[in-house]
């Protein structure tokens, strides 16, 4: 299954080239995926952290970038599970500026380990977690490549 967003880019967003500045990108997928906790698996990732004392910070990232998003566009970000570990997860994510299956303007893959709030000690996934990450589960075919040139 696939979450999916709109991200409405603003002013602040934008570099001095008129363009999405890159780290504005990633805060995009992370705003995604905050919401993905509340929309798509039913409890703040708020919630999580501070109630349940279970985090997920980010432990390794690869983004790629195809096309510029601009001030005004209104881009999908589209998000799955890409794989389930013991004490990881790994999302996928793009943004797309048409409807459907159009190109990615930009990816990224951002791995995330389980960590214990209190202390930040790894911790393994709580099977709670773990059998709803299943539920949103990305066959790797379905994480877009690059678009095809001259796309």
């Amino acid at each position: 299954m696939l979450f999916r967003k709109r991200y409405r880019y603003r002013f602040g967003d934008i570099d001095r080239a008129g363009i999405a500045y890159y780290p504005g990108l990633l805060h995009a997928f992370h705003c995604a995926m905050e919401d993905w906790w509340a929309e798509g698996l039913g409890t703040s990732y708020h919630h999580v952290m501070q109630v349940e004392n279970f985090g997920m910070p980010a432990v390794r990232l690869e983004a790629d970038f195809y096309a510029p998003i601009r001030y005004g566009d209104e881009p999908w970000i589209h998000l799955g599970v890409l794989r389930v570990g013991r004490s990881s997860v790994e999302l996928g994510f793009w943004m797309s500026l048409g409807e459907g299956d159009s190109a990615p303007a930009c990816r990224a893959r951002i791995t995330t380990a389980g960590v214990d709030m209190r202390d930040l000690s790894s911790v393994p996934i709580p099977e709670r977690w773990r059998a709803a990450f299943a539920a949103w589960s990305l066959p790797e075919t379905g994480f877009p490549g690059p678009p095809a040139r001259g796309a």
